[in-house]
């Protein structure tokens, strides 16, 4: 409520007289709640000063005011002090947030200053403001270089509808983001980023964006080395698969029909024996078949994915009895080694869902929706803990790291849902632009 300072100055008199006049520490109090509804006024010391400077001239024109004043010049000093003691604390708090914020900045600045990540900091437009060392020298940007420059100058165009997504995201969900893409270094070099982004507000309105991009060279080259280190066992195995279907099966051919000419030379009687090896070629020839296909099924390079996952689909039905279905809305074909990497994963899953899910009913969906290719895998089965699960370190079962490491070089990602006796199903994306 307000109070004007000459109202303010009776209750100030006031509560001094009482004081003097043995008004003891109920007195004495009276000054601090003095001193703070100056405060809660927005008066200063100097305002205090002047209330405290009133009093005095008003208790000198009594009689005998100054011997009076003289008399009592500690108490009047105390009640003064007491009704300044509400500044003291605001000052003090003030002072130690001040101090606390200090180091806070310092501790930023420190942090901002030798960060091995890029810190940066962008209008809403993109414009960037501000730029660490690490940027400095990953870019090769010098700051003061930097704030006349926009996110689009640095990002090759193909990346740019990615940033502008993820802007989007950050505005419409009011939460970080976090992609791969690459810069341009002043040098014309691209630079691999992994950037996180969070928006900045104020006032409950969006300013700003703030950001940290993670150099993921290193990585990049780590899984370029694996995308070919498949793609050599992927060769591999086509080679072999092809030598076991063509070349084992044309001498199993000969075998065949060299049996055959044996067996109507022999008589009926002794034809038997003959037989029964021409029974175990069958067994051989239909093992090979199986296993050429599993290596590397030729359906897969000839026709694609979708009749690869279909002939999957149908071999692990007929094998274990579960029950696959496929269902695909993707026309076309994918890109080779990406066909290659869910075949691979669709194999292990449904090796998983036949050994441990106790399921009946396995199904596959293949899908794009203009961002990314998303595939699932999903059973009827026992399910299981994917919390525990997934949060294993080192070798995690079910082939979940030889799943993330087929999808590292894609940038794709996936996910388990899944609860004990209620199924479950393993997402996966990949991103188009990668």
């Amino acid at each position: 409520m307000k109070i004007s300072l000459e109202k303010l100055s009776d209750h100030y008199f006031s509560a001094m007289e009482s004081y003097l006049s043995g008004g003891g520490e109920k007195a004495l109090e009276s000054a601090y709640e003095i001193g703070r509804r100056a405060l809660d006024n927005r008066l200063g010391v100097l305002e205090m000063a002047t209330l405290h400077h009133m009093a005095l001239k008003r208790l000198l024109t009594r009689k005998s005011g100054a011997e009076g004043v003289a008399q009592n010049a500690g108490a009047i000093e105390r009640f003064f002090v007491e009704s300044l003691t509400p500044f003291e604390m605001t000052h003090r708090g003030f002072r130690e947030a001040n101090e606390a914020l200090r180091v806070s900045e310092e501790r930023y600045r420190e942090l901002f200053e030798n960060a091995n990540d890029i810190v940066f900091m962008t209008d809403l437009k993109g414009n960037f403001i501000s730029i660490n060392k690490a940027g400095e020298r990953l870019t090769g940007y010098q700051r003061e270089e930097t704030p006349g420059k926009n996110f689009a100058d640095v990002v090759p165009a193909e990346y740019l509808g990615l940033a502008r997504r993820m802007l989007e995201e950050k505005l419409a969900n009011k939460i970080p983001t976090t992609y791969e893409l690459e810069i341009l270094t002043k040098d014309g070099r691209r630079l691999p980023l992994e950037v996180s982004t969070r928006i900045i507000f104020h006032e409950g309105e969006p300013t700003g964006i703030q950001g940290i991009a993670r150099d993921i060279t290193e990585r990049r080259r780590a899984q370029d080395a694996l995308r070919k280190s498949n793609e050599a066992l992927e060769e591999q195995a086509k080679h072999i698969a092809h030598a076991i279907h063509d070349d084992a099966g044309q001498l199993l051919a000969t075998v065949h029909i060299a049996l055959e000419d044996t067996i109507r030379e022999v008589l009926p009687r002794n034809r038997k024996p003959l037989e029964k090896i021409r029974g175990i070629l069958y067994e051989i020839e239909e093992h090979l078949r199986q296993f050429s296909h599993e290596l590397r099924p030729t359906v897969l390079d000839d026709l694609g994915l979708q009749a690869g996952l279909e002939f999957l689909a149908s071999n692990v039905s007929k094998r274990t009895g579960v029950k696959v279905r496929f269902e695909n809305s993707i026309d076309g074909r994918l890109p080779a080694p990406v066909e290659t990497a869910l075949y691979r994963i669709s194999q292990e899953a449904l090796t998983n869902i036949s050994r441990h899910a106790k399921a009946k009913n396995a199904f596959l969906k293949l899908h794009a929706n203009g961002k990314n290719i998303s595939y699932s895998i999903r059973d009827d089965g026992v399910g299981f803990d994917a919390g525990a699960e997934l949060s294993k370190r080192g070798q995690r079962g079910l082939g979940l790291v030889g799943i993330q490491m087929r999808l590292d070089a894609f940038g794709g990602e996936f996910s388990i849902k899944s609860a004990p006796e209620k199924g479950s199903e393993l997402f996966i994306t990949i991103p188009l632009e990668r």
